[in-house]
């Protein structure tokens, strides 16, 4: 939220409301502020490295090391940063191992 200008080679500045609106959301529902346990996992693979994508976590790679690339591919699926095409509960804060697609679908 302190470099907005260059957010990923866009400028994403917002007026001080939204920005202040923004970043009290991301505070209140971070990872350091869950009782989910997979955040306590996230969190400690991350460490002190600085890392901008859930994906490039130790975590989040061994979690999803047995799937193959081309789920990924896959014109539903798209990237690895699309958790909602397998995770049908993420936007509720819900990675439930039960709650996920089988991946065959997707092959």
């Amino acid at each position: 939220m302190k470099d907005l200008e260059n957010h990923f080679g866009d400028d994403a500045r917002l007026d001080a409301k939204d920005e202040k609106i923004i970043l009290d959301f991301l505070v209140e529902f971070s990872a350091e502020k869950s009782t989910k346990k997979a955040s306590f996992k996230i969190l400690k693979s991350i460490g002190n490295k600085d890392i901008i994508a859930m994906t490039q976590t130790t975590y989040w790679k061994k979690k999803h090391e047995d799937i193959p690339k081309s789920v990924f591919l896959n014109k539903e699926v798209r990237s690895k940063a699309n958790c909602k095409a397998c995770h049908s509960d993420v936007e509720k804060g819900l990675i439930e191992n039960d709650k996920i697609k089988n991946i065959s679908s997707f092959m």
